[in-house]
């Protein structure tokens, strides 16, 4: 495979798996990739330039490890630079007035993603406050996401090993909430059951704890066969994962049975 800095972790990791011991080898930061839950739903978002970026080493040295598993490098490429762009992109915020604290280092030892948590804290976040996110790196691809949402960041570093990542809502911030499921154009359930009836992969996971739901589901798209879809028995609307879908170029469409029970059928 030829790789370039726009290489994507999840395709090193699908083109090769040998590729999670090489890049965790690498610096200590990426030990987390040996994690499942972290590498499913993380590796997707981060490219090797946006890696290099969060373990605060050189893509050279990314190229020298994967090089030793068997990629080919292609350094004649002048691929964007991401990280640039980014400290471009970040906006120096005033952080005087009120600043929510939130600590995501247990959640991600704890071996799970904090994705959810972080959400939830914008959603819940009061009108002109500043969320601060104490982790251990710099959380690009939560940056990239939360900045096409209208929001600005900036970024800390007050001590070794330590990353405070600020947001606050800018004039153009939109919730993230079920009225965004008019973005996928959903059409009539039934039809669209009919239509897949005979290419359908089904899932339960209405049993599962947060984050396993949007885990298990990412997981099972990952392997769904080309004009499949994934029918799957959920227990409430899952809003965090339309921003996940949508960059996978995924429609739904969805059934409330009750209030604790509503399917949904993902499709391409």
């Amino acid at each position: 495979m030829l790789v370039t800095t726009t290489t994507k972790i999840s395709d090193l990791i699908k083109a090769n798996p040998a590729s999670i011991d090489a890049i965790a080898s690498i610096n200590k930061h990426f030990k987390k990739l040996k994690n499942p839950i972290l590498r499913r739903t993380l590796a997707r978002r981060v490219t090797i330039a946006d890696a290099a970026r969060i373990g605060g080493v050189s893509v050279e040295e990314f190229f020298e490890k994967l090089a030793e598993v068997g990629f080919e490098i292609d350094k004649n490429v002048l691929p964007d630079k991401p990280a640039e762009k980014q400290e471009e992109a970040e906006k120096v915020i005033a952080t005087e007035g009120q600043v929510v604290d939130l600590d995501v280092r247990p959640v991600i030892e704890g071996g799970s993603d904090p994705f959810n948590m972080i959400m939830g804290a914008i959603k819940d976040l009061p009108e002109g406050a500043v969320l601060k996110i104490i982790n251990t790196f710099e959380p690009i691809p939560l940056i990239t996401i939360l900045r096409e949402k209208g929001y600005e960041s900036k970024v800390e570093r007050p001590e070794e090993g330590v990353v405070h990542t600020y947001f606050k809502k800018g004039e153009t911030a939109k919730e993230t909430d079920q009225s965004d499921a008019e973005n996928f154009e959903p059409a009539d359930f039934d039809s669209k059951m009919q239509e897949y009836c005979e290419r359908l992969q089904t899932i339960d996971v209405r049993h599962l704890e947060m984050p396993e739901p949007m885990v298990k589901i990412l997981t099972e798209l990952e392997v769904l066969p080309e004009g499949h879809a994934l029918f799957v028995h959920h227990k409430k609307f899952p809003k965090f994962l339309l921003p996940e879908l949508k960059s996978r170029g995924y429609q739904f469409v969805q059934k409330k049975i009750d209030d604790h029970n509503i399917d949904f059928l993902f499709f391409k």
